[in-house]
Parts: structure tokens; sequence; C-alpha cells
């Protein structure tokens, strides 16, 4: 109901599973180079930090329901 077009909507539930488990893949790997790499764990919390602001931010842009 919520989405735009009904002819898309294989199409928008597609990129809605890739942006819902793309994090989920990829989170694991990124922690992994910064535990590594960073520091230990301490310089996790940090990137962390950021990173969830970047998220909040990218979120704010998106429309609400028509």
């Amino acid at each position: 109901m919520v989405l735009p077009e009904a002819e898309d909507a294989a199409r928008d539930m597609g990129v809605l599973d890739v942006a819902n488990a793309g994090p989920q893949i990829g989170a694991p790997f990124v922690a992994s180079l910064v535990v590594s790499a960073g520091g230990g764990y301490t310089a996790l919390f940090p990137v962390a930090a950021v990173l969830s602001v970047l998220g909040a931010l990218a979120v704010r842009p998106i429309r609400t329901v028509r």
C-alpha cells in the first residue's frame, strides 16, 4: 500500500531487502577493520557514533508517506 506504484512493487521490495540486509553483512567487516587497524574495541565506539550520525543525516531528506 505504501509503495509508489504497483507495477514496480517487486523491484521496490528488492531494494528494501538489500537496504535491510546490506548493513548486517557489511558491519562485521568494517568493525573487524577498525578493531584490527585502529587499536582495539576502544576505537570502534567513536567510529560507530560517527556512522550513526551519518545514517541519521542520510535518512532526514526522505519524504513522508503519501
